[in-house]
């Protein structure tokens, strides 16, 4: 297990914390994993407080941390989740672009969102910095 914050697998500006009167109410963070020998962002977690959710906090996290992907030139991130929130912000299953993830094998919710920069011969097995040796 690699410690992410301190090897530079968290790019800066990847990680984003929502906070009202000195509360945290949400948070995202990118790490890069490794798709096919290149360094791809993985989303995890997108987390917004009880109280908070439904009212845009995730959704503004979300479309600031895809901005930020799209700014570092990034050709696609990637995040484990549920299709029916992810579609909003580009999401697709991530098989279809023949991008994998082992765990949980050819399930809808591991899904990319592709980039501007974003070549269609970026493919193979995507691994968390956590899974590996990155760094």
């Amino acid at each position: 297990m690699i410690d992410s914050w301190a090897s530079g697998l968290i790019p800066i500006g990847l990680e984003l914390v929502a906070i009202d009167r000195d509360v945290v109410v949400g948070h995202v963070l990118a790490a890069l994993g490794d798709l096919n020998g290149r360094r791809v962002p993985g989303i995890a977690p997108l987390a917004v407080t009880p109280s908070r959710q439904r009212a845009g906090v995730g959704s503004a996290l979300m479309s600031e941390l895809l901005h930020r992907a799209e700014s570092a030139g990034f050709p696609l991130v990637v995040l484990l989740g549920s299709p029916d929130y992810y579609r909003r912000f580009g999401f697709e299953p991530a098989g279809p672009l023949n991008i994998t993830y082992r765990p949980v094998g050819d399930n809808p919710a591991f899904q990319a969102r592709r980039l501007p920069s974003y070549d269609r011969s970026l493919q193979g097995e995507f691994t968390y910095c956590w899974e590996s040796d990155l760094g």
